[in-house]
């Protein structure tokens, strides 16, 4: 059984505290129900049996959209939990693969408007730093460096969180860029001056 947060707050919103205790119930349910990106295929009967209590679908998303919109039915039927995202990842979905999956339900259930803010999250994090540690080795290789330098370059920025300084980087082909550019200018035997400088950053 997937494992997510709840929103303890609900308890004292009056929003909550205003619907019957059979709505209480049946949101607290869609939200343990839907799948792990806030999408839930209705099963009224299944409710109904496993709780004993009777719900009238149109008034219940009357109740729950009054003061602001927390379910919206999609075209194929199913509903999106319009908060559910934010509230269990944050406000920016990565290119993770779990994150990824996300974006694919949203992208077969068109939830259009949730899936073009995060892909351009999701692009804009992309260019701050490599997919993986092939990507960064390739770039490398491509402007005549080595695997080697690839795979450093890789683990540093890695190990500091993809920062420079203090500051997030911006874009990390630019860095590499800079890193083969310094292995050129002390090169030939300027692999010796290199290699001082990763030793002395921990490498």
């Amino acid at each position: 059984m997937a494992k997510r947060f709840t929103d303890t707050n609900k308890w004292s919103e009056d929003w909550f505290l205003d619907l019957p205790i059979n709505y209480k119930l049946f949101w607290i349910y869609i939200c343990d129900n839907c799948d792990h990106a806030g999408i839930y295929k209705i099963n009224k009967r299944l409710f109904e049996f496993t709780t004993g209590t009777d719900i009238v679908v149109d008034e219940f998303l009357t109740l729950i959209n009054k003061d602001k919109e927390r379910v919206r039915v999609l075209d194929n039927g199913r509903w999106y939990l319009a908060s559910f995202i934010k509230f269990q990842y944050g406000s920016r979905l990565t290119n993770s693969k779990v994150h990824q999956s996300i974006l694919k339900i949203l992208q077969d259930n068109s939830v259009q408007d949730v899936l073009e803010c995060s892909e351009s999250k999701v692009k804009k994090e992309v260019k701050n730093r490599p997919k993986n540690i092939q990507e960064s080795i390739q770039y490398f290789i491509e402007k005549g460096s080595s695997k080697a330098l690839g795979e450093k370059f890789f683990y540093y920025y890695e190990s500091q969180g993809w920062k420079v300084g203090k500051n997030p980087m911006k874009n990390w082909k630019m860095a590499a860029s800079g890193w083969i550019s310094r292995e050129t200018k002390n090169s030939p035997s300027n692999s010796g001056y290199l290699n001082d400088q990763l030793k002395e950053m921990g490498l």
